[in-house]
């Protein structure tokens, strides 16, 4: 065996180092599978739950890892509205929307494969085509790659009137020398470019890349997270730890953009980045900024306000550690743009922009700036929950039974905190759907539908309720999850993503004895679930899912597998078959 090179050594360490701080027990090839996608992704920023949902590797995988799909720089899930050709949410989404899709193929292997690149070159031709029923897709591929994929399906057709700018990268990850790829493989890659490229729209960027050992390297030393450096104007400093100035629109620019020239995707505050605007809104700050007539920029916007950990401040120069801009994001993205399109006109660059530097990093403190900052301006909902001192309460009873509850996006992952103990808003949500509306099916399908809405917020985050209920939601999902990894439950049903709230779900259904399904009184029978959870009742949860399933489509021939398990009708038939196994008192 030939000794490994100084770079193999370095990343077989940092791997190393991955597998043991984020998912310690777990099959190395299973991690390098999330540890490739994580450093392709960069500088994107998935939780635990985002990350896992794209990944979908198995049996019937058509060769492909993961997938996933961002919509100006937001990742879509397959229920997004703006998948749906019509929906109001379009509305908000301006012309030359940016699509950005990732195709992962990730291998913990020293060499190169072409068998690789050969899957793809027999399933991508299927897999993209827009024209293709969910249905006739199942029957060749797994329901998790063809619901993943869908998301492009859909995306193309519904986003078609307003032009989208698409990049599809195809990225195979190894721990392979560059040095030892062959001609043949990278032909094989450019093959794949080029069917991709056949099935996109005109003007589509496709890349297909080859990343090994040396560039996993220089990946893994790419640090995003350095602190930005504002020149203003004019500065007022009110102590020693708020700032406020007026900086150009030149040095702004500067300030949130990288060395290349694209934005600093990982300074905008996770919880209200995803929101696009009117594009009524857009359109008047891209107005002015194209026009050298008129006021200065600053007089008519209201500015941008920036968290930090430290400010370091010699004269009119802000060394900003970790910078976060909680608000201004419609003014960043819509200056970057007309920029980068040649749009903004030169005289407009000496303009200046309002910016409101503020150093914390006291949780709370930050909580009320975020909210306070975007009070008037069209925040999903569940960007301005986060804030809320429910959840802060939360966040503090879970850290007690040692687990982080990320109300900021990634907060305990910077920490160090393992995968497997983060809990996010999303992931707690779908649990109370399930657990506390009985509604696994929605848990599955439409969480942020009802997550967005403040009766629906409300109905799942009740103040009154005990905090020890939110903790046992958590640990029976949790343990659902370790559950369906097991070989055990992979025999009876390969089909984690559909599977994991129904069977949660079911597991209460036996465990409690329930046949009134219509009310889990989960705020009080969650008192009457001990851990840990009896293999067997979930074993035979999952086999009444397997069944009930396979029965209920075969009754719907038309209906693909993932729309079955989002359907509330085979929500219903399966309660009333495990219910059909309760035995009567």
């Amino acid at each position: 065996m030939s000794a490994l090179s100084a770079d193999q050594l370095v990343v077989k360490s940092l791997f190393g180092d991955y597998c043991a701080t984020e998912y310690p027990g777990e099959d190395p090839d299973d991690v390098f599978e999330k540890y490739g996608a994580t450093q392709v992704l960069k500088p994107k920023e998935l939780t635990t739950e985002e990350l896992s949902a794209g990944i979908v590797d198995g049996d019937k995988d058509g060769g492909v890892d993961s997938f996933f799909v961002f919509l100006n720089g937001a990742l879509l899930n397959p229920d997004d509205p703006v998948l749906k050709p019509g929906d109001p949410a379009l509305r908000h989404i301006g012309s030359h929307p940016e699509l950005e899709i990732f195709l992962v193929q990730s291998k913990n292997k020293k060499n190169w494969e072409e068998s690789v690149w050969e899957k793809l070159l027999s399933s991508l031709a299927n897999l993209l085509d827009t024209n293709a029923e969910d249905t006739e897709l199942e029957d060749l591929y797994r329901p998790s790659v063809v619901e993943r994929t869908g998301i492009l399906r859909k995306a193309i057709k519904s986003l078609a009137a307003k032009f989208p700018k698409v990049t599809f990268r195809v990225v195979y990850v190894t721990q392979a020398p560059e040095a030892n790829l062959t001609e043949t493989v990278r032909k094989r890659g450019e093959q794949v470019a080029s069917l991709v490229r056949s099935r996109l729209t005109t003007g589509a960027l496709v890349t297909a890349e080859h990343v090994g050992v040396e560039a996993l390297y220089k990946l893994a030393g790419t640090e995003y997270s350095k602190p930005g450096i504002l020149t203003f104007r004019h500065l007022i400093r009110e102590d020693d730890d708020s700032f406020l100035g007026v900086a150009s629109l030149e040095e702004y620019l500067k300030f949130i953009r990288n060395e290349s020239g694209s934005l600093r995707e990982e300074i905008f505050d996770s919880n209200v980045r995803d929101y696009e605007g009117d594009n009524t809104v857009n359109a008047a700050i891209g107005s002015t900024l194209e026009s050298s007539d008129g006021p200065e920029f600053w007089w008519l916007n209201n500015g941008v306000t920036v968290l930090g950990d430290d400010v370091d401040s010699p004269q009119s120069t802000l060394t900003i550690s970790r910078p976060l801009i909680v608000n201004g994001l419609q003014t960043s993205h819509v200056l970057h743009k007309a920029d980068r399109d040649g749009l903004l006109s030169p005289d407009r660059l000496n303009n200046g922009v309002v910016v409101r530097v503020i150093k914390s990093v006291d949780e709370d403190t930050r909580d009320r700036i975020i909210a306070g900052t975007n009070r008037q301006t069209r925040v999903p909902g569940p960007a301005l929950y986060a804030t809320q001192s429910l959840q802060r309460d939360i966040e503090r009873f879970l850290l007690v039974h040692d687990w982080y509850y990320e109300r900021r996006k990634n907060r305990y992952k910077n920490q160090g905190m393992p995968a497997k103990r983060r809990i996010t808003i999303g992931l707690l949500g779908q649990a109370l759907i399930t657990l506390k509306l009985g509604q696994p099916d929605a848990a599955r399908a439409r969480p942020s539908t009802l997550l967005s809405r403040q009766e629906g917020y409300n109905s799942l985050f009740p103040e009154n309720m005990d905090r020890n209920a939110y903790l046992t939601a958590i640990e029976v999902i949790k343990s659902v999850d370790q559950f369906l990894s097991t070989e055990e439950a992979r025999s009876i049903l390969d089909d984690y993503t559909n599977a994991r709230f129904y069977v949660a779900a079911g597991y209460l259904i036996l465990e409690l004895q329930l046949k009134n399904t219509s009310d889990f009184r989960f705020e009080v029978n969650f008192r009457r679930l001990a851990r840990p959870l009896k293999t067997t009742l979930l074993s035979k949860a999952l086999t009444v899912l397997a069944t009930t399933a396979e029965s209920f489509q075969s009754t719907h021939p038309r209906s693909s597998r993932d729309s079955v398990f989002k359907s509330s009708d085979f929500r219903r038939l399966y309660f009333q078959e495990l219910t059909k196994t309760l035995k009567s008192k």
